[in-house]
């Protein structure tokens, strides 16, 4: 208590009025599908009548906002004139590892790397901002940070605020540590004595009488904040680092870890005139969390220097609103849902990561990630692409970190066994684990880029953590591509025999394995199909009868070191009678396909029939009749995945391939 009226004492002298704070810098924006952003050396006056040393984007200190829609295709110019290496890095987007900016791609001194992607991420908030190993803390505590905002149909569609820099407005909150000269500390130091937001001090900002919506971006390199409105005012959240979630969440707390975003609205409706402050509730922080009282689990854990800073434990003012008259054309509601999420089930997962935090050093560090310092050269998972994974994430130092992982969102299961609180049930790239043993799950899926060379990075967000070598690295792997021709179903008559061929791109190290379906599962064909170091492999079934009608098989193929299995065909068997009168044709036709929860199956020449969907284990999941030339299919529950359908009647059977998605 003492501290927070001691350091209420010190903003009472050295705050000045409103009339004498400064105005907040709103950044710049940057749009279009070409985009560049100069890396440069300056300097900025936070302090009157001096000048600080200082990097930025496009300018002294920051960097523009670059704007972009989902699907759009865009190429960002990255020129670098500091005089030295660096990277850049887009947080939370998801891109392939060769345009994420990690370490791996440096930025040499006057060049200039031009990534270029389809942009494939939700509407989020994200933001750039360097990753050159060991200098991560520097660089972006000099000034390089900027934002990344992405729109798509979904978001554009609810009625939000979304102009920028009136009633969308964007807020880095950063923290730094300046010398005797005015000049920023880049050393790992716990005087990060001085706040900021867009970089600007004692900052105040005048917004409309209306629904107004706040980015909030934790730019610091160590500090964790715990964001309110004065007089204890209801905010409500709608994003946060991954894009919206599915629906505003009424709070008066959130603590927001380095690098985690959130979007939250506050309705300014009938107070023109008045005046509202953003407040860090520092006193309220837990304890073993950077920016509370003691930084530790303990009394005499503390970090050198951290008593002394008067930002510790105590509660300041972030950004002051005057509230002015309402725009021509206000939101003044929040909406009562935002968009629809279907994380993926823990059942789901094909297998589970353990990651683990022990420190060399107590609270001060140097931290391990599962025993390890960060090597350059050795890379920690390698992922199968498309994997759905569960990590584990266990921290069993004495103070929080904030954990962020490279290119996918993910889903936080569970908290030290409890269901996440509903602020963190979107999607995110961060994720605070707390000190003590404490364990955060969360959900993810591998997909779209993979690279057997150019790694991703997980990692410590506490920048001096990161640069001290709390961070790993994981590549995801290239697909296996053992197979080269599929079998293909077969109809054939009682007493025939029918054969399946798969072929391979390798018959020197090939091997195959035939499996088969009768509705328990498949299994493998006993004494038959077992072939290695040739070309194809040919499964060959003798004296069919009625038992063998829609018999499933399949094949294993392993090559070089990867294992895949074919696609699932269908044995088709009849009597001489019945193939008289299966001679029926009709068209069939599937769409859209994929589909996310329904398809239309099209069956012209065809009045009456079944259809039947199985999953790739042969099981069934669905049935139905068919009696229209056109049928709604609707499937909302299926897992996403490749399915298989066989519409069949008494003349005739067809199958096709069905592929569900989110």
């Amino acid at each position: 208590m003492k501290k927070r009226i001691l350091f209420s004492a010190i903003l009472l002298i050295y705050i000045p009025l409103i009339s004498q704070q400064n105005k907040l810098h709103i950044p710049d924006t940057l749009s279009g599908n070409d985009i560049t952003l100069t890396l440069q050396k300056g300097s900025f006056s936070f302090f009157p009548g001096q000048l600080t040393e200082t990097m930025g984007a496009n300018g002294n200190l920051l960097g523009p906002t670059i704007m972009l829609k989902k699907h759009q295709q865009v190429k960002l110019n990255v020129k670098n004139e500091l005089g030295e290496p660096t990277t850049m890095h887009w947080h939370g987007m998801h891109v392939a590892p060769e345009n994420d900016g990690g370490p791996h791609s440096v930025i040499l001194d006057g060049n200039t790397w031009s990534p270029s992607f389809e942009v494939l991420d939700h509407a989020s908030t994200h933001w750039y901002h360097p990753h050159l190993h060991m200098k991560t803390h520097d660089h972006v505590q000099l000034g390089i940070a900027g934002f990344i905002y992405v729109s798509d149909a979904e978001e554009r569609a609810i009625n939000l605020p979304r102009t920028y820099g009136i009633d969308d407005i964007p807020l880095v909150l950063q923290t730094k540590a300046f010398d005797d000269n005015n000049q920023i500390i880049v050393a790992h130091t716990a005087s990060d004595h001085t706040f900021m937001v867009n970089g600007t001090m004692d900052a105040y900002y005048e917004v409309p009488a209306q629904v107004v919506r706040l980015r909030l971006l934790n730019g610091a390199s160590e500090r964790v904040f715990n964001i309110g409105l004065s007089n204890n005012r209801t905010f409500h959240m709608i994003a946060s680092d991954g894009g919206l979630l599915s629906a505003p969440l009424a709070m008066t707390r959130l603590l927001l870890a380095p690098g985690e975003r959130a979007e939250i609205l506050l309705n300014l409706s009938g107070l023109e005139g008045q005046e509202i402050q953003l407040i860090n509730y520092g006193t309220e922080i837990p304890m073993a969390i950077y920016g509370a009282t003691r930084p530790g689990m303990g009394q005499n854990q503390t970090i050198p220097g951290y008593a002394e800073n008067p930002l510790n434990g105590a509660d300041f003012e972030i950004l002051n609103l005057n509230i002015i008259q309402p725009t021509n054309n206000p939101t003044t509601t929040i909406p009562a849902s935002l968009i629809s999420h279907n994380p993926w089930a823990p059942n789901e997962a094909n297998t589970t990561r353990q990651v683990t935090f022990t420190t060399m050093g107590g609270i001060t560090g140097p931290f391990l990630i599962n025993g390890q310092h960060f090597d350059m050269d050795f890379i920690n998972f390698k992922v199968p692409f498309e994997n759905i994974e569960i990590w584990e994430i266990r921290n069993q130092t004495p103070i929080a970190h904030p954990f962020h992982i490279h290119n996918v969102p993910f889903y936080v299961l569970d908290i030290n066994g409890n269901p996440p609180p509903a602020h963190h049930r979107g999607r995110k790239d961060v994720i605070l684990v707390p000190g003590g043993n404490a364990v955060v799950r969360f959900i993810t899926q591998f997909t779209d880029f993979h690279n057997d060379t150019i790694p991703y990075m997980f990692h410590c967000h506490m920048l001096t953590h990161e640069d001290d070598g709390m961070m790993g690295q994981f590549i995801v792997e290239a697909p296996c591509e053992a197979i080269k021709t599929q079998p293909v179903s077969t109809d054939n008559k009682y007493g025939e025999q029918a054969q399946f061929t798969v072929e391979t791109f390798n018959p020197q190290s090939s091997t195959y394995q035939w499996e088969t379906n009768v509705g328990f599962g498949f299994q493998t064909v006993q004494n038959a199909g077992q072939y290695s170091g040739a070309q194809s492999a040919t499964l060959t079934i003798s004296n069919l009868t009625s038992a063998n009608n829609n018999q499933l098989f399949r094949c294993t193929v392993a090559s070089d070191g990867c294992e895949m299995k074919t696609d699932v065909v269908t044995l088709s068997t009849f009597s001489s009678v019945a193939k008289v009168t299966s001679n029926a044709k009709f068209y069939l036709d599937v769409y859209p396909n994929p589909f996310q929860s329904s398809f239309t199956l099209k069956t012209e020449g065809l009045m009456e029939a079944t259809l039947y969907v199985y999953d790739v284990k042969g099981k069934q999941v669905h049935s139905q009749s068919v009696v229209e030339e056109i049928t709604d299919i609707i499937l909302p529950k299926l897992k996403t995945g490749l399915y298989y359908g066989i519409i069949k009647s008494p003349a005739t059977k067809q199958s096709f391939k069905l592929i569900k998605t989110d």
